[in-house]
């Protein structure tokens, strides 16, 4: 993968928002052994970033302007943002919290 298409990605799921998993463990002393009394597991949701999006749209207009493409261009263009927006579609997870 090439620094565009990595950036192009990071850029897509920040504009699209994403989740973040952070796991918080407590520790006590039982005994002179260290045992886990307390995990607690939080899912948090980060919301798509307007910055993002507009960088994002830079890149593109910088790729290709879309008024000198042939249909065939076109039709290949068309292809491939309606993948990206399938993929995008397909990875929304649920927000929730567990302890244990």
């Amino acid at each position: 993968m090439n620094y565009k298409q990595l950036l192009t990605k990071i850029l897509l799921k920040k504009a699209k928002g994403y989740t973040v998993h952070e796991k918080t463990e407590e520790f006590v002393a039982v005994n002179g052994q260290v045992q886990l009394s307390k995990r607690k597991i939080t899912t948090k949701k980060v919301p798509p970033d307007v910055n993002a999006i507009k960088a994002l749209l830079q890149l593109s207009e910088e790729e290709m302007d879309v008024c000198k493409m042939t249909d065939e261009q076109l039709a290949v263009e068309k292809l491939r943002l309606l993948k990206l927006l399938d993929i995008c579609d397909k990875t929304s997870p649920l927000d929730t919290t567990q302890e244990e």
